[in-house]
């Protein structure tokens, strides 16, 4: 966009370059106009983003109509005090080209800064500029990477890219060993496990406060604030959990509708983390039930009040799900069977892997049958309330009758995938395809599902690592919001903007040696089908051992 003159007072401006231009000479009246200063800012954005205590640079192109007469020009660059439309405002620089460490205080709002023109030989006649500046930590949404340079402490590295971190446009950076940096040493314990999470309301911007919650190899938990990566919490006092049972070690955390969920070696603890920062006593709805090898389907959606934690349960043989929340209502409730199978009769199953679609409507699990060793994916359908309508005199007409939790369909796994998923580092499904990756050391691979009763392998590698690479971990790429939140991405128009790669991509981790890590993110070229395009993955080296990779917010 190109702007000459875009001012508050630009009306005022015109006026005085108007009187200020003209005299009369008494005989002709003649009417002589001033050569106009253009300020052209193509291509500059009017609303900037920046990190805390970073370089901001704006180069505007401004000129004195077709002549060189820019000396004449003098320039007074001022930014507001307080992001508050009253704020007073601080001369920063009188250069033409702004180019400034803004060390304002974060804030969601934003700040002005003022850019001032003025023309000395008219009669110090001025031209405005204005921008929104909204300053942020420099910590931003992106990807946070756990690592071990020596098999007993472990470091945290950020990576910010316009791929991966929502309103960037700058050039790539890493911030490597974050907390050492800080505290002088890196954390004393192996973080194997990170989890992004909002305490507060997910979707009130500025509200809240951005985490990181961290399990260590023996079990504890840590938390950071993703402000600075300082320490909020941890399972060592009451910051984190009030009641700890003696040998209580953490196993997963996770969001789903407005709960944060521990699943621990005591079982399931939860709270409503709009309001709550810590757990306390057991979840009472779920006391008593054990997922099979720790595997849960959760949406994070806020959105989604029924059936929105689903696992098969260890002790009962039996699928459930978690409905609603301690504060509206929780419940555990079992699936109906269907003419594809019983889910209250799984007692020769364990559970592999699982997924669950982005509005809850369909959980999948892998699942292995103890006796033959074969492998099948089960679906679940979601319960559904009754639709309808009131009239005028508040009398219900019914449009569609509710649709009970139960049993979906059951996908064979033919023996060439049963080959790969028993070398499988990791196995995890898309959340919007029906698709299933399928990790090993020496490759990615898909197995397709939703038509007949059959699933399709693909024998052929989508991505095999680098000589000398081997795999350790893949997942599916999802934004950090996404992953505390999907209904900020989901909604129309979105709270939140949603990244091209958001679901669309999956994250890789490789070592070449004990100590000689990297990480890669990697488009998925055809996501119906899982073809991936390695051309245009974006790598990242420097690494130790890498423990955890996942997605943050801001």
């Amino acid at each position: 966009m190109k702007s000459k003159i875009f001012i508050y007072g630009i009306v005022i401006a015109c006026c005085a370059t108007l009187f200020s231009s003209c005299y009369d000479d008494q005989s002709t009246l003649a009417t002589h106009f001033i050569d106009e200063v253009v300020i052209d800012t193509t291509g500059i954005k009017q609303e900037q983003f920046i990190g805390y205590q970073e370089l901001l640079t704006i180069d505007p192109s401004i000129r004195v109509g077709a002549s060189d007469g820019e000396s004449r020009l003098q320039y007074e660059w001022s930014l507001a005090y307080f992001s508050s439309s009253n704020s007073e405002f601080e001369v920063i620089s009188t250069d033409k080209r702004f180019s400034e460490v803004i060390s304002r205080p974060i804030s969601p709002a934003p700040y002005t800064l003022k850019l001032t023109v003025t023309d000395t030989a008219n009669d110090d006649l001025q031209y405005l500029c204005l921008w929104k500046v909204y300053v942020q930590s420099s910590f931003l949404d992106g990807l946070l990477i756990s690592d071990t340079k020596d098999g007993s402490s472990s470091d945290l590295t950020l990576v910010l890219n316009s791929h991966l971190t929502v309103n960037y446009d700058k050039e790539e950076k890493v911030y490597r060993q974050i907390l050492e940096k800080a505290n002088g040493v890196p954390y004393n314990k192996l973080m194997t496990a990170l989890t992004y999470e909002k305490f507060g309301n997910a979707l009130i911007a500025g509200s809240g406060v951005n985490q990181v919650w961290a399990i260590t190899s023996d079990g504890d938990c840590i938390r950071f604030d993703n402000q600075d990566f300082s320490i909020n919490g941890t399972s060592d006092d009451e910051s984190i959990i009030t009641y700890k049972p003696a040998g209580l070690a953490f196993t997963s955390l996770f969001r789903a509708y407005q709960m944060y969920f521990a699943y621990t070696t005591a079982g399931f603890y939860s709270f409503m983390n709009v309001s709550v920062n810590t757990f306390g006593w057991y979840d009472a709805a779920m006391t008593g039930y054990m997922p099979d090898n720790g595997v849960i389907a959760a949406t994070s959606s806020s959105s989604v009040y029924y059936n929105h934690t689903v696992w098969l349960d260890q002790l009962r043989g039996a699928f459930y799900s978690y409905s609603g929340s301690a504060s509206f209502g929780a419940s555990v409730g079992h699936y109906q069977a269907n003419m594809v199978f019983d889910p209250n009769a799984m007692a020769n199953q364990t559970a592999v892997a699982a997924g669950i679609k982005e509005d809850g409507s369909i959980a999948s699990f892998l699942l292995k049958e103890k006796s033959s060793g074969s492998y099948a994916i089960y679906t679940l359908g979601q319960y559904r309330e009754a639709e309808g309508f009131y009239d005028d005199d508040w009398n219900w007409t019914e449009t569609a009758p509710a649709t009970q939790a139960s049993a979906r369909n059951k996908y064979v796994i033919p023996g060439e995938g049963k080959a790969l998923l028993e070398d499988a580092v990791s196995i995890f499904f898309a959340q919007r395809e029906n698709v299933l990756y399928v990790v090993t050391e020496n490759g990615i691979y898909t197995i397709l599902y939703g038509s007949g009763d059959t699933a399709t392998v693909t024998t052929v590698a989508r991505y095999t690592p680098a000589a000398g690479e081997v795999i350790t971990q893949a997942k599916l790429y999802q934004q950090g919001h996404h992953t505390n939140d999907n209904a900020t991405t989901t909604g129309i128009p979105p709270f939140v903007t949603p990244l091209e790669w958001n679901n669309k991509a999956i994250i890789v981790t490789t070592q070449k040696g004990e100590f000689e890590g990297k990480v890669y993110v990697m488009p998925i070229s055809q996501p119906g089908i899982g073809t991936l395009d390695p051309s245009k993955a974006l790598a990242y080296d420097g690494f130790g051992k890498v423990l955890d990779v996942i997605t943050i917010g801001y």
